[in-house]
């Protein structure tokens, strides 16, 4: 249940709610799942769109594998955690369905992508670098946004059915997925059920099986939509249960994660302009231990229950203004979080609280003009202001050793209040038609997060970073900021589409691990960072033949100590070719990456070879509305590693502990979807 300081904090939601008007505009028919891909200083336009993703993926993070700047670090089956342009973690901004998602784990085996269904998502749309002021601020850099398929309305009275069902099975990890969509709409409603399904075990990769691997979870979702005037509302409810769910990196596996979510979202045609709003409530109950999934080996028994509670409000209008649009608009998010640890290998099971009534409240108010300024120029301008309010209770469950640590961390004021200031600045000029250059200036702040600053006993809780390193909090942390200047070219014609940009970031008061009081354990401490790179991507078709390519680097320095940052893509890349005729088609891609040797030495990480991974597929539609498709990636089983995946620590698997973990081996899979 939420703590009792949460209510006061309700109020201003309340309070706006009610403010919100009673029209709004209808969305449109979308198509199946889609990427669009906008690469900075892309905010003004989108620049790439696929419609269809090969392979069975276990979550949403798995889209972005293709993205030229993206990257995904992963602990887990399940724990794709976004990475773009070298920044990871909170450092990206990442909304599902308007939401904003605090992980529950403090290793974030439970990233906001996490919670997105496959079975209702409609597109995942991705600014790489220079985010418009209007999709959010608290983070350094581009966003993700994951968003479900919009209602369908007739043109009368008359109800339709609809109906959606998607099956798929894969062999390299037993993988079973099913999705499925049942509704009835006409002119004015439109109501539905969405449920989901995945399971898989330990997968296999070139090596043997992989221990500690598996997962299963299932969603489900009641969802009406109401048509009035020029817009509508609509309100959804939804269940996600995750069980069993190895992330073999870390220090424990995720048992149980059940999340809940109930969500009111608002767009249209208003007497103030323009107006998107939502209203959500998203609460997660997390179980987390070392011995349900993997041998115990000397350590004691211990497990750790966490909820963490977000409560969010968003607000936005858009007018005309000159020759362009100008955006004014709101955001409240507020977060309240608890973890305790038990151990229960010792008498009586005793327990201690890592964070007791923690929170963490955010608002923020923006202003936003795009626009033309000229007859070859166009701008995106925008600044936001937000107040980053966080307070924790003090600790009152301690384990004996710790009794002295929690005294004198109850001693101190926890209550922190941050003002930050987030600024972009983006011009585009036309060459000609379809050919255009671009850059951007941008300014952006991040608060530290609860983990951060109230981590008050040494832990492994890094956020994820799973670097085997102990970490301890720092009350004293101030936010980071983050300057960055990007250049770009792109070229836009019916048959070829090719962009290239090229970006530089420092960044002030980087939160990284330092040695504390010349021990073995790291504090969050304040440093000096500086990360560039760029990518590039090429589309070009040729009658029924779609062929691509694409590459990303990018580089990251702790320019105190000359060290590199740790956990960053290296040089990665890949080419992709695709032949429709008619009801068939057959592609496939070519994955690579160069070797991993700029690594964090700091952090122990290790070196990883480059590789190649072939994967190819087929489709048919027999028909209308059924798509089939078989395929098999990793086609020469090949053994690799990919630079991201972080280290086992499970013991009795074909991977040594300590040893880099194997990507999947030869995966055959067959997936089905029909749609009414």
């Amino acid at each position: 249940m939420p703590n009792p300081a949460f209510v006061p904090r309700l109020l201003p939601l309340l309070i706006a709610t009610s403010l919100l008007p009673t029209a709004t505009y209808a969305a449109t028919p979308a198509p199946l799942m889609t990427i669009v891909v906008e690469g900075t200083p892309e905010v003004l336009a989108p620049v790439d769109a696929a419609d269809n993703v090969s392979g069975v993926p276990s979550d949403a993070a798995e889209l972005l594998t293709h993205v030229p700047g993206a990257a995904v670090v992963r602990n887990g089956a399940q724990t794709g955690i976004v990475q773009l342009r070298g920044l990871f973690n909170e450092r990206v901004r990442v909304r599902v369905d308007g939401m904003s998602i605090t992980p529950a784990c403090p290793n974030h085996m439970d990233p906001p992508l996490h919670y997105v269904g496959l079975e209702v998502l409609d597109t995942l749309d991705v600014i790489v670098g220079a985010t418009p002021v209007s999709l959010g601020g608290d983070s350094l850099v581009g966003s993700v946004e994951a968003k479900s398929r919009p209602p369908r309305f007739g043109l009368n009275a008359a109800w339709q059915p609809s109906a959606r069902v998607g099956l798929g099975v894969s062999s390299g990890n037993d993988g079973k997925q099913a999705a499925v969509e049942l509704g009835a709409f006409n002119d004015v409603l439109n109501l539905r059920y969405l449920g989901g399904y995945q399971d898989a075990g330990n997968y296999d990769s070139a090596r043997g099986e992989v221990a500690d691997t598996g997962y299963t979870h299932s969603r489900h979702a009641l969802a009406a939509a109401y048509k009035h005037g020029s817009g509508v509302w609509e309100l959804e409810a939804g269940t996600h249960r995750a069980r069993d769910v190895g992330t073999p990196v870390l220090p424990m596996d995720m048992v149980k994660d059940d999340a809940d979510r109930i969500r009111l979202a608002f767009k249209g045609d208003t007497p103030l302009g323009k107006l998107e709003a939502g209203l959500y409530r998203h609460e997660i109950d997390h179980l987390m231990d070392n011995f349900s999934l993997r041998p115990l080996t000397g350590m004691p028994r211990m497990q750790a229950p966490a909820t963490s509670n977000d409560t969010g409000l968003t607000l936005g209008l858009a007018n005309p203004a000159g020759s362009g649009t100008l955006k004014l608009g709101m955001e409240i998010h507020a977060n309240d979080f608890e973890i305790v640890q038990q151990n229960l290998t010792a008498p009586g099971s005793p327990i201690q609280d890592t964070f007791r009534n923690a929170r963490r409240d955010r608002y923020g108010v923006y202003g936003e003009w795009d626009g033309s300024i000229a007859p070859r120029w166009r701008m995106n301008a925008g600044l936001r202001g937000e107040v980053v309010r966080m307070d924790t209770g003090d600790i009152v469950n301690v384990f004996g050793a710790n009794a002295a640590a929690a005294t004198a961390f109850n001693a101190l004021d926890h209550a922190r209040t941050d003002s930050n200031l987030d600024g972009t600045l983006a011009l585009s000029y036309a060459l000609q038609r379809g050919l255009s250059l671009e850059g951007a200036l941008t300014r952006r702040t991040r608060s530290p997060s609860i983990l951060e600053r109230y981590l008050w006993t040494p832990s492994a809780a890094s956020a994820g970073q799973a670097d085997g390193r102990t970490y301890l909090g720092n009350l004293d942390l101030e936010p980071e900021v983050a300057h960055g200047v990007s250049l770009g070219i792109k070229l836009r014609q019916p048959e070829l589409r090719a962009q290239a940009s090229v970006f530089w970031q420092d960044i002030s008061d980087f939160i990284q691990g330092q040695p504390y009081n010349n021990t073995a354990v790291l504090q969050y401490t304040n440093v000096n960072a500086r990360l560039w790179g760029g990518e590039a991507s090429l589309n070009k078709r040729f009658g029924a033949l779609d062929l691509g390519i694409w590459v990303s680097l990018a580089r990251g320095e702790n320019t105190d100590n000359g060290d590199n940052l740790y956990r960053i893509a290296p040089l990665r890349g890949g080419a992709s070719a695709d032949y429709r005729m008619q009801a068939w088609r057959v592609g496939g891609d070519w994955i690579l990456s160069a070797r991993k040797d700029t690594i964090a030495a700091y952090n122990g990480e290790l070196p990883t070879p480059g590789y190649g991974i072939l994967n190819l597929y087929a489709g048919v539609t027999p028909l209308k509305n059924l798509n089939l498709t078989t395929g098999v990636d990793n086609v020469f089983d090949k053994l690799y590693y990919d630079p991201l995946a972080g280290v086992n620590r499970v013991m009795g698997s074909s991977v040594p502990v300590g040893s880099i973990m194997p990507g999947m081996g030869r995966t055959l899979y067959v997936k089905m979807d029909w749609s009414l």
